[in-house]
């Protein structure tokens, strides 16, 4: 990963663009849009990006750049064609541990701009890291036809009830459990369809009334070690999992893909390192489940084939 995703909140908080043409346009609207407060610096304005000055929605701080400007705000964007100017742009920014974006310059970059896919306040952002940016706006637009508008308002309503949730539940896997099955019942149905009083009174009826937390625990073969070939299911399971217990024969791409907070046991065996007996395994995998938890077992291969999949 040579990037660290993040995501910056900018409202009301100081952005100095320097460059007021076309990119630095599109870039001062997906600011505004977040709410920040813009400072722009540049010769001159395009007509866009003047009536958005006149309107009082950005402040047209100067037209030369001068280091000092950067002393007392949150982010810094170089969008000119002035490739000598740019470079003087990011160096004030990191001298003065600023993040800076110099557009189509990588090597002077602090931080990137995703493609993003907007369904606030559910966002998804998707970075090649500057290696294959039109890559990642196909993949962006993939995304933006499968995910459906709906799912901003089901993050709306979420957040209205996230409080109540944590009244009622004490404890972060009971209160994920919730959601998970919250938002795989009829309420995103309901939701989809514009029905949004009646998805509200499911998700009273299941706060209301919330289904045992049942423990299960689910075989799952990792196959010869390559990630693409995980069935579907089989990536569902070990991220929705709160244990996963392992051997070492699954690859470290794979373990990568169990959900973060998830707990992750070693129970294989390799070379002058015992691995606990079947029966142990047995034993560990029912407290676990009689404990409340979804329990993978993860195992290299096809666990029916040259595994324990029948004990």
């Amino acid at each position: 990963m040579n990037y660290l995703p993040l995501f910056a909140d900018v409202k009301q908080r100081v952005v100095l663009v320097v460059g007021g043409g076309e990119v630095a346009t599109r870039k001062i609207d997906l600011l505004l849009r977040a709410g920040a407060d813009v400072h722009v610096v540049a010769k001159s304005l395009a007509e866009p990006l003047l009536a958005k000055h006149h309107a009082g929605q950005v402040h047209w701080l100067a037209q030369e750049f001068s280091p000092e400007q950067v002393d007392k705000v949150f982010l810094v964007i170089a969008a000119t064609d002035d490739v000598v100017l740019n470079a003087a742009v990011s160096q004030a920014a990191q001298q003065r541990y600023r993040l800076v974006n110099v557009v189509d310059d990588q090597a002077k970059c602090s931080f990137i701009f995703p493609s993003i896919v907007d369904r606030s306040p559910l966002v998804v952002a998707i970075s090649s890291g500057g290696q294959a940016p039109v890559l990642a706006r196909l993949l962006r637009e993939k995304l933006e036809a499968l995910l459906p508008a709906s799912l901003g308002y089901m993050a709306r309503v979420a957040g209205e009830w996230r409080d109540r949730v944590k009244e009622r539940f004490h404890s972060m896997r009971a209160r994920r459990h919730f959601w998970e099955q919250l938002f795989n019942s009829p309420f995103a149905d309901q939701i989809a369809a514009g029905q949004q009083k009646v998805a509200e009174e499911t998700l009273r009826q299941q706060l209301d009334q919330p289904q045992q937390v049942l423990g299960d625990v689910a075989l799952v073969g990792a196959g010869p070690g390559d990630v693409d070939l995980l069935t579907f299911r089989g990536l569902q399971l070990i991220q929705l999992a709160d244990v996963v217990l392992y051997d070492h024969l699954v690859s470290p791409e794979v373990l990568e893909l169990v959900r973060r907070d998830a707990e992750k046991i070693c129970v294989g065996k390799r070379a002058s390192a015992h691995s606990l007996p079947q029966g142990e395994i047995n034993r560990l995998l029912f407290t676990l489940a009689s404990s409340g938890k979804r329990v993978v077992r993860l195992k290299g291969g096809d666990p029916f084939i040259f595994g324990r999949g029948g004990e």
